[in-house]
């Protein structure tokens, strides 16, 4: 019997902790990058708040995308849609995430590990989990500009092994995920002003 895509995930709190994320080398050229930037009206602070503190369910929810599950390495602490969690976004959290594509005729679960959480750099840096369809980073950078606004940039190094899906696929479904979850940040933070 084939394993469903969860099934290839975790089926215990000790898969999570088998779990490597595979995260974007500098020195290997392979990689392809791809960048959205976006523009809040509010401060550094109040949109830097926004994107640690939003819950996951509400940042990763939506037409797209849907939060499946949180894992804490530290705590190790699970966490399910419908559960109240008002930790935060903190580094070592393991993210499965469900994607509807093709108006949900098909549907994908990735991962993604949160390693590093900057606020002095304005950074925060994830990595796609093993048995995803790709590998590398994604880099959320965030700028001040000089009329008080906040830019944030979301630049990600990625790669599958096949070109059609890195050049054609990955693109197109990455800037609609991403899309989607910078506006339910930005509604959030909105919503807190």
């Amino acid at each position: 019997m084939q394993e469903t895509t969860e099934e290839k995930y975790v089926k215990s709190e000790y898969d999570f902790v088998k779990l490597n994320s595979i995260c974007y080398q500098e020195t290997d050229p392979n990689y392809h990058e791809h960048l959205e930037t976006y523009t809040y009206d509010e401060t550094f602070d109040s949109v830097w708040n926004g994107y640690i503190n939003i819950s996951p369910e509400k940042a990763w929810g939506g037409r797209m995308i849907h939060f499946h599950r949180l894992y804490c390495r530290q705590s190790r602490e699970e966490i399910f849609p419908g559960q109240v969690y008002t930790r935060g976004m903190t580094e070592n959290q393991v993210l499965i995430l469900n994607l509807h594509v093709f108006n949900g005729a098909v549907k994908l679960q990735v991962g993604h590990e949160v390693m590093e959480i900057n606020k002095d750099k304005k950074l925060i840096r994830i990595c796609y989990l093993e048995n995803s369809k790709s590998e590398g980073s994604q880099f959320i950078n965030f700028k001040t500009l000089p009329n008080g606004k906040t830019e944030v940039s979301h630049k990600t190094f990625y790669r599958s092994g096949s070109w059609f899906r890195d050049k054609i696929i990955y693109p197109y479904f990455h800037t609609k995920a991403i899309n989607e979850f910078h506006g339910n940040v930005r509604n959030w933070i909105v919503s807190k002003v």
